[in-house]
């Protein structure tokens, strides 16, 4: 490589890292929000290298209590080297899910230069897809993290798979692999990976590489293997039973908003809700038009334009995880454009290049291009600010969604969180108003009125959430915990040792061996005592408490 090519991509390079850290500076303070309590915060997995095995065998929110069916082992590695160099300081947090986002960039940048052999258009595109603002609920969010990750190991994969088309040899073909395996360990979505390589064999007129299609594939089989069968994680949880029938039209509303969104992102946020939609709305007719078109048009260009008919197909097939062709927790969500959005960077980005080949208009284009880019690079620091205090965060969706359970219930959190105890109520009961079978906000409502001293109150509301799960072995704990402080004593033994029972292995269950151990110090049986303050110990031994307890008993 000539000295001037590489200046120039040291340029190309340090021009898009700078221009990643500007835009999502100021979410470097974003305090922990929405699923980051139980994936980081309240996480005991991410605080123990001990654990890592249990972070290969099991879903990404046990570490909290939190069953799932998300398995993203890689997710959660990258959380344990934060908080080994971080602990919980959010800003650590923030700047790795920077750099992951700056990298997907650059990774996108050597994907469109290996494709199209244009620097000029790679640098568009990856400067677009830097500072478009749908990306801000993957970056400024920490657990949005799984995105990049994810994005950067499947566009390493087909990188790698490119060049091994032109000449092969051992070591790619380990990389092909070893990006893979990493890509499905971040994300459960990369299983889409097989058909982004036919797409590109079919796009650019490319023989499929044999062997590492093949080994590709197995890896899919293994993988799959050992999620259902030997880890027993499925790979979604019906909550709404419905019909594919039913859950088409909500695809086409959002093909519908994502087209906008793309082109003028206003009015971002989350939960949009897993409503289901009728056919003869007006989004779903503008969704079926905007799908077949863009279909027809990508056929109708195949032979003359490859990068149109990639881009397109890449959109879409980016979307097909996150079409509800089965059941998912959402008919939409911007987050999920992250990968599929390359393909509407990389036509923006080529229409905007051609018509600045127009030397009469180059000087307007320029502008053109500068001013769109200042645009989504504002937009994109302002919706930074939105990810940054949880109260904020919470009350702006519900503009968007007033009838959000999960808002009002994580509303409720906050506040309790905070120790405002009237508005966790307030929060809480509106979230039971809206649904009535969650058996977690009666358990944290019956949490406040625990630290208000309202113990009866709080013992009502951990029964009922009892009635709706019998196995809430964290429910049991905190009853056992209503109990122990209006100095019940048998009784609170006995839920200690129903949550153990249910659930010897819960992220919480040194806690529930300390507490089980103190009811049978204050009745003078101290071997009893002794042996679990022990058990809490082997579970944490980084438990402070427990320690503590059982050094005043010896």
């Amino acid at each position: 490589m000539k000295n001037q090519e590489k200046y120039t991509l040291l340029f190309i390079s340090l021009t898009i890292i700078i221009l990643g850290f500007i835009v999502y500076f100021n979410s470097l303070n974003g305090k922990f929000i929405w699923d980051d309590e139980f994936l980081v915060k309240n996480n005991i997995y991410i605080k123990n290298w001990f654990k890592i095995s249990n972070i290969f065998t099991e879903s990404i929110g046990i570490g909290a209590g939190r069953k799932g069916p998300c398995y993203r082992p890689l997710q959660m590695i990258s959380y344990m080297v934060d908080y080994l160099f971080w602990h919980l300081n959010v800003v650590g947090y923030h700047l790795t899910n920077i750099l992951l986002h700056i990298l997907v960039a650059l990774s996108i940048f050597w994907l469109t230069t290996i494709l199209f052999s244009r620097q000029s258009l790679a640098l568009l595109t990856s400067v677009l897809f830097l500072v478009h603002p749908i990306h801000t609920e993957s970056v400024a969010y920490i657990s949005g993290r799984a995105d990049s990750l994810s994005s950067l190991f499947t566009i390493l994969c087909l990188i790698f798979y490119i060049k091994q088309g032109y000449y092969k040899n051992t070591t790619r073909y380990i990389l092909i692999l070893l990006s893979y395996i990493l890509a499905l360990l971040s994300k459960e979505y990369s299983l889409i990976v097989p058909l982004f390589l036919l797409l590109y064999s079919f796009s650019f007129k490319k023989k499929i590489l044999i062997k590492e299609f093949v080994s590709i594939l197995t890896i899919v089989f293994i993988y799959i293997i050992l999620r259902v069968v030997i880890l027993k994680l499925p790979f979604f949880v019906i909550t709404t039973p419905s019909t594919l029938f039913q859950r088409l039209p909500g695809f086409f509303v959002a093909l519908t908003e994502y087209s906008k969104l793309l082109l003028l992102p206003f009015n971002l946020h989350m939960e949009y809700g897993n409503k289901l939609l009728a056919f003869y709305h007006p989004k779903v007719l503008v969704g079926i038009i905007i799908l077949f078109s863009l279909i027809s048009y990508a056929f109708k260009k195949r032979k003359t334009d490859n990068l149109m008919f990639f881009s397109i197909f890449w959109f879409f097939i980016g979307l097909l995880p996150v079409s509800n062709l089965y059941p998912i927790n959402a008919y939409m969500a911007e987050h999920w454009l992250y990968l599929p959005s390359l393909g509407f960077f990389l036509i923006l980005a080529n229409g905007l290049i051609l018509i600045w080949n127009n030397e009469k208009i180059r000087p307007v284009i320029t502008i053109l291009i500068i001013c769109i880019l200042l645009f989504y690079s504002c937009l994109t620091i302002m919706q930074n600010i939105y990810w940054k205090e949880p109260l904020n965060f919470y009350n702006r969706i519900l503009k968007y969604k007033p009838n959000s359970f999960k808002l009002y219930h994580n509303l409720g959190k906050t506040y309790s969180d905070m120790g405002y105890s009237y508005a966790a109520i307030k929060a809480y009961s509106k979230a039971i108003e809206i649904n009535s079978k969650s058996s977690e906000t009666y358990n944290n409502l019956g949490t406040v009125y625990s630290h208000m001293g309202k113990l009866q109150e709080a013992i009502e509301l951990y029964k009922k959430a009892l009635e709706i799960d019998p196995q809430y072995a964290d429910c049991y704990f905190n009853l056992g915990n209503a109990y122990s402080a209006i100095n019940d004593t048998q009784e609170a033994i006995l839920y200690y040792k129903k949550a153990i029972d249910i659930d010897p292995q819960n992220a919480h269950a040194y806690a529930y061996y300390n507490n089980l151990a103190s009811m049978y110090a204050l009745l003078g049986d101290m071997a009893k005592a002794t042996l679990f303050y022990a058990k809490a110990l082997e579970i944490n031994p980084d438990f402070k408490t427990a320690r503590e307890n059982l050094n005043k008993i010896r």
